[in-house]
């Protein structure tokens, strides 16, 4: 039989235990960050059951915090007191090893909580029997489109979290969030040649399910390339779909974490208050979206998360003197660092399909490969990519076995439209995209 997340008042118990553990030991801060999560999933291959897995999990961690600044962190999955004991020890003990630092700091506020819509009721209803009948829906729609040759995977998730936050420093809280997952992976021929494809998506609420939706996706999102060559060597018009930009938005954001800049590892240094994409192009980082998977009321310092430019948590923002943007993550066992919530583009106007019949060839990408190796320092990349050539939504070829390359900063410069079809992919949304002016290596 499935075990049960632990009982809240078990875990406030045990984080108490432990923050006074810590200052019994010496002027420390301390702070107590615990997950819990609870998951189901189902999965099909080719129409045949594959996995069928069910867990919860969930762990604490302690971060110890001396008066130089020095911070030691420990976790554990035992709520016992000898657990919770032994990770009073470890974590001091790393505290006592590790270097001082001056721009440590912990979150002194006021908490206000706010319902972001995180949690839907029906997640928790849902029966195995009722994510079997998903997963056979997505395949049924999937194997009966032309060219589909099998249904290579068909699946479906939900589950729900816990996170609980405390500090010596008298912040505490707890959030909640449900979610659910379903994707498709077809393999498709045309004139004998094969590929293999897929879609899928996540979100908070049943509500946004779509499952023929996502299945008639996944056929179509493979469909456009299938079979496809290169292009000649030359100059194009990109047109990138929401989620292929919202790949690109992921990349692109990273340059905008404090961390990264103040390591020297972000092209964007020294550059606030500058122009650096074109003025068509705005990112936002918004924690407090509705309904959304990035979204929460407190960062993982306990800092409330808000919209803004530079990504910070309380060390960076020290470090920069200004505020902590409520954008620090850590898991149980390991220190803050800065990160996203919900990244993503500010919509424009017009829509994929608006783009693709404008006036003269452009190239439609759907898939990117190789994103990891953008240098964030110098901002040059060289990715393979796939898509079509089009003269309209109707009118197109498939196209493989491109290169694209250039500088990220050159690329964000050449942005000359972003649709109005904002969507999510995960915590990072993207919309339709026009890039000018971009180098292709083909044939």
């Amino acid at each position: 039989m499935l075990k049960e997340m632990p009982d809240r008042k078990k875990v406030e118990a045990a984080a108490a235990f432990a923050l006074d553990a810590v200052k019994s030991l010496g002027p420390y801060k301390a702070d107590v960050y615990y997950i819990a999560r609870k998951s189901a999933y189902v999965s099909f291959r080719e129409g045949t059951p594959e996995e069928n897995k069910a867990e919860v999990l969930w762990r604490i961690g302690l971060r110890a915090v001396d008066p130089h600044g020095r911070q030691g962190v420990s976790d554990t999955d035992d709520l016992s007191m000898d657990g919770i004991k032994k990770m009073v020890e470890w974590s001091v003990a790393n505290c006592k090893v590790s270097q001082p630092d001056g721009n440590v700091e912990m979150f002194k506020g006021k908490y206000e909580s706010v319902d972001l819509k995180l949690f839907d009721p029906e997640v928790l209803r849902l029966r195995h029997e009722d994510k079997v009948n998903f997963c056979m829906t997505m395949h049924q729609v999937a194997s009966s489109q032309d060219k589909v040759r099998s249904v290579r995977s068909s699946s479906f998730g939900s589950g729900m979290s816990e996170e609980f936050y405390v500090s010596t420093e008298g912040v505490s809280f707890w959030e909640r969030q449900t979610e659910v997952s379903w994707g498709v992976a077809v393999v498709m021929e045309s004139d004998g040649e094969m590929d293999m494809g897929g879609f899928g998506e996540a979100t908070c609420s049943l509500r946004d399910v779509s499952l023929e939706k996502t299945a008639l996706e996944a056929v179509k999102r493979t469909a456009v390339a299938l079979g496809g060559k290169p292009v000649p060597t030359g100059q194009y018009t990109l047109v990138l779909d929401p989620e292929v930009a919202a790949v690109l938005v992921e990349v692109i954001g990273e340059l905008f974490l404090s961390s990264s800049i103040h390591k020297n590892r972000s092209m964007l240094k020294d550059k606030l208050g500058q122009q650096v994409a074109s003025r068509v192009l705005t990112l936002i980082d918004d924690g407090r979206l509705p309904g959304r998977l990035g979204s929460s009321s407190f960062d993982a310092e306990g800092v409330p998360t808000q919209v803004k430019s530079f990504l910070y948590d309380l060390k960076n923002a020290k470090i920069a003197g200004v505020n902590s943007t409520g954008n620090a993550v850590r898991s149980t066992g390991s220190l803050p660092d800065v990160g996203f919530t919900n990244l993503y583009v500010e919509p424009g106007q017009g829509t994929l399909d608006d783009f693709l019949d404008a006036p003269g060839p452009k190239l439609y990408i759907t898939e990117l490969m190789g994103v990891h190796t953008v240098d964030p320092v110098s901002g040059d990349f060289s990715l393979g990519a796939k898509g079509a050539l089009c003269e309209s939504s109707s009118e197109y070829r498939p196209v493989a076995g491109i290169t694209i390359a250039g500088n990220l900063m050159d690329l964000m410069m050449k942005v000359s439209s972003v649709g109005g079809d904002l969507r999510f992919f995960g915590t990072t949304g993207g919309c339709s995209m026009v890039i000018e002016d971009v180098q292709v290596a083909g044939s």
